[in-house]
């Protein structure tokens, strides 16, 4: 009996990190974000709303990490509610490297409509592009249903800017090009779109358009 209780212990010792480590259901936001955080790791953007239409709070956060001797990483993360209080993660997206810096960034999470929006903006010295992702559970999946990008170009040679929204489940491209001072020109266009899941999402802000 000593014998066998000395096995069970040891194998509890050696399955626990793995355990933790694939972890999806935790009785508060703040389980979750004690076993996920660590270092110098911190959410960088959150926001709170229904995402399933069961009339709970669900939660979205933008989790910045500090590697060891390498450049920070940021991760999306999707907590549902459930009927007993806690939270299961239903989805992240990959952990992906931070541009250079002030380059790149996060400016802001939003939940709406049963969606998470998130706009990363980035910037030269002359040029600004932001573009919002728009994801939802579709069919079982949560995948990107919605893009705009708004890019503008105040060089002094060629000042323009560009304001483009795409639905991805109807294929509905609307494109606002203006030049300098001039009147907006709108164009309407019909676009077969791929299937981006929120997995894949590495926030560039192409992810969408490839």
């Amino acid at each position: 009996m000593r014998k066998l209780s000395l096995i069970l212990s040891i194998l509890l010792i050696f399955c626990c990190p793995a355990a933790k480590a694939s972890q999806t259901e935790f009785p508060s936001l703040d389980a979750f974000l004690k076993s996920t955080l660590q270092g110098e790791d911190r959410v960088s953007v959150e926001a709170k709303g229904d995402l399933n239409s069961d009339g709970l709070e669900d939660w979205a956060g933008v989790i910045q990490r500090q590697k060891a001797e390498a450049a920070q990483t940021t991760q999306l993360y999707v907590l549902l509610r459930t009927q007993q209080g806690g939270y299961r993660v239903a989805e992240k997206s990959m952990e992906a490297p931070v541009a250079g810096a002030g380059c790149c960034w996060v400016e802001s999470l939003e939940i709406n409509r049963s969606s998470i929006f998130i706009q990363n903006n980035a910037k030269t010295a002359t040029t600004m592009e932001a573009a919002t992702h728009q994801f939802k559970l579709h069919q079982g999946q949560w995948r990107l249903i919605g893009l705009k990008i708004y890019y503008d170009d105040h060089g002094p040679d060629n000042p323009h800017s560009t304001d483009t929204d795409m639905n991805l489940l109807t294929g509905s491209v609307i494109e606002k090009k203006q030049k300098g001072e001039n009147r907006p020109v709108t164009k309407k266009s019909r676009k077969k779109f791929s299937t981006y899941l929120l997995k894949d999402f590495n926030f560039y802000n192409g992810f969408g358009t490839e």
